[in-house]
């Protein structure tokens, strides 16, 4: 995507606004019969219209509050679009805090005889839900929406705490106009950050603002308390005006390999810096990701948590009679705790009770499993280290915050090398992370508080090696078998895929995953012996393997292995390409020509490489005593390839594919 796409608009006349139909309820019989969206034919649904209004009040007795009103207008213009008709809010809570969504009004709008018919929803239409400990949700699906509806709704949410929502400015669906108003009140100091690389252009004043408040007042007599009565009063101040005006925002268009693609979309994130009051001192509330960690590091739910030990006494004696190379006790540790402790499937960064309470019911959050593993290896004399995180899932964080992690992960030190260890996964290995936590970089906390940041991409190849023969009858049909290889993350990928199946169910995944006809024998070995490579072994026959036409046949080289489609389609790309883990996949076919058959063409071998030694492709084929060798081997040697280099990168992928698709032609002799 283009940043020139768009278009900034800091001042528009109300003639244009009015001339849209933007107020709630003036939906047009036209914009129910527009079928398309000529700024993008693609698009399911498209936003009409969406404002935004957040403002602070004063409201007795809970004090400054944050106001958001809302209003959205929608069309749906296929049936992928109709998940438009469902609204989901958010509401966060804390304590007795919590915060109110109402005035929830919705209209759906249908063409019936060529006239424009409305419906209304109602309460009973409206859900409510807590989703965790934090989060409610109340959500609605709009009545009779249909390909063609154009939905319209508007609510308003009263928050007690201090916090401006992220203005989301890009959707998954093109935007036709967005228009936000953020007014905040002189007493409170904001920063704020464009996300998605869109520069930041609002319109802005000042506003003289009226502020109505209750305070309690007392009379009293001496030291006897008489009277108390609510009191009210009118406070002159000033409000900062930001206006965001935007027309034709482009979709944000998700392809393959993103680690989260909310961290590329036009966001506007406000953060609260500090506050000061009428007579009242300066309080400050932004910092920095040291004085963050300093707060996790002194607090009882982390810091202090490393520093209570006498539960493991025991292990710890039992690890160190094993051995005493630092690699074995560091394995005998991290496999200790791996089969002691069962993941909650919580991600946590801090541990709310205590390790020891953990340790005796076997079971804990990421962080309470993690930090065990940390004070273990370092009662057995290894130098480790926890490691904060944020995982892929929860995306990154633009401001220093202690929400910004949400993940523990173990680093240790051996012989002057690094280790990355995670006990939460019992199916993994010292050196290797889930893909969870497989997020850029983690800030490792030292045992003396300081910090330092930390790359946790794997930098070593994950193979995948196939070694197959086939033999192909002359009818096209084809028998074979295939034995494949796996190691580090392939491994953990392919170890926690065939552990989520049973026996049959696994072997009518292979069938759906290749498209065998017939799949006559499944071995798979050392899924549990997780220091030795997993290997496959399939024996299967496919009905139609080749097409025969008239005295020719003409076959895949790499048959059901081959790359079919460019995983990347975009014309541009304004986000990394993200492959989690460097990796080599290798795969080497014989072919057994059948009698009466020749060669009469093969595909040209080829051998291209992505710039900066960031990948490369090898295609080979030969023939060799009436059989066909063919080898291709995929390379990518980083983890993160950066959006300058994607079309690059798709070049690199056309190219596979055309070669991986290529004919192998035969001809009767």
């Amino acid at each position: 995507m283009k940043n020139a796409f768009f278009v900034i608009i800091s001042l528009i006349t109300t003639s244009i606004v009015s001339a849209q139909n933007f107020e709630f309820g003036k939906v047009s019989l036209a914009q129910v019969q527009n079928k398309i969206y000529v700024k993008d034919t693609t698009a399911s649904a498209v936003v009409l219209h969406k404002f935004r209004r957040t403002y602070f009040n004063y409201e007795h007795p809970a004090g400054y509050v944050v106001i958001t009103e809302v209003h959205e207008r929608i069309k749906i213009l296929n049936k992928d679009g109709l998940d438009y008709g469902t609204k989901e809010i958010g509401l966060y809570m804390s304590g007795s805090d919590r915060e109110k969504v109402n005035s929830i009004k919705a209209y759906t709008y249908n063409e019936v005889g060529g006239k424009l018919k409305t419906e209304k929803l109602k309460k009973n239409g409206i859900f409510k839900e807590e989703t965790s400990e934090n989060w409610r949700e109340v959500s609605f699906t709009m009545p009779n929406v249909k390909v063609g509806s154009v939905v319209e709704w508007t609510y308003k949410i009263t928050s007690p705490f201090w916090k401006i929502d992220d203005l989301i400015i890009q959707e998954d669906i093109p935007t036709a106009h967005y228009h936000a108003k953020i007014e905040t009140l002189s007493y409170f100091n904001f920063n704020r950050i464009a996300k998605g690389g869109f520069s930041l252009a609002p319109k802005e004043y000042r506003e003289p603002r009226n502020l109505n408040v209750q305070y309690e007042e007392r009379t009293t007599n001496g030291h006897l308390s008489l009277t108390q009565a609510t009191k009210s009063a009118t406070i002159q101040t000033v409000e900062f005006v930001s206006e965001y005006e935007l027309r034709d925002v482009e979709a944000l268009k998700e392809e393959q390999y993103v680690d989260n693609i909310d961290n590329y979309r036009y966001i506007i994130t406000y953060e609260l810096m500090s506050t000061q009051f009428p007579r009242g001192p300066l309080k400050k509330y932004s910092t920095s990701w040291e004085e963050v960690v300093k707060t996790l590091n002194k607090s009882d739910n982390f810091g202090e948590r490393l520093k209570r030990t006498r539960f493991l006494k025991d292990d710890v004696a039992r690890i160190k009679s094993m051995g005493t190379d630092p690699m074995e006790v560091t394995k005998n540790a991290f496999n200790f705790v791996k089969n002691k402790m069962t993941w909650n499937e919580e991600k946590r960064v801090s541990a709310k009770e205590s390790l020891q309470k953990a340790y005796k019911e076997s079971t804990g959050n990421s962080a309470q499993i993690n930090l065990m593993l940390t004070v273990l290896l370092r009662e057995c004399g290894i130098k480790a280290n926890p490691v904060l995180v944020s995982t892929r899932d929860h995306g990154l964080p633009a401001f220093p915050t202690l929400d910004g992690f949400n993940y523990v992960v173990v680093c240790a030190e051996i012989g002057g090398k690094e280790l990355l260890l995670d006990a939460t996964e019992k199916l993994n290995k010292p050196g290797v992370l889930p893909v969870r936590a497989l997020n850029w970089e983690g800030t490792l906390v030292k045992e003396d508080g300081s910090t330092r940041k930390i790359n946790l991409y794997p930098k070593t190849l994950s193979q995948r090696n196939t070694i197959m023969n086939v033999t192909i009858n002359d009818d096209g049909s084809l028998e074979g078998k295939q034995r494949s290889s796996y190691t580090k993350m392939e491994a953990l990928q392919y170890r926690k895929n065939y552990k989520k199946y049973a026996k049959e169910e696994y072997e009518e995944e292979l069938m759906n995953t290749y498209g065998f006809d017939e799949l006559l024998d499944v071995s798979v070995k050392n899924v549990e012996d997780l220091n030795k490579p997993i290997m496959e072994t399939l024996a299967f026959e496919f009905d139609d393997s080749a097409d025969v036409v008239g005295n020719e046949m003409y076959i895949s080289p790499l048959l059901f292995l081959k790359l079919d489609a460019n995983p990347f389609k975009l014309d541009s790309r304004n986000y990394p390409i993200n492959f989690v883990y460097p990796f080599s996949r290798k795969k080497m076919i014989n072919i057994k020509i059948p009698e009466g058959y020749q060669v009469k063409s093969i595909p040209a071998s080829i051998k291209i490489a992505l710039p900066d030694q960031m990948g490369s492709f090898v295609f080979n084929i030969s023939e060799v005593n009436g059989a066909l060798n063919v080898m291709s081997t995929t390379k990518i040697n980083t983890a993160i390839i950066p959006a300058f280099k994607y079309l690059e990168l798709k070049e690199f992928y056309n190219q596979r594919v055309l070669k991986e698709t290529e004919k192998v032609v035969l001809t009767r002799k």
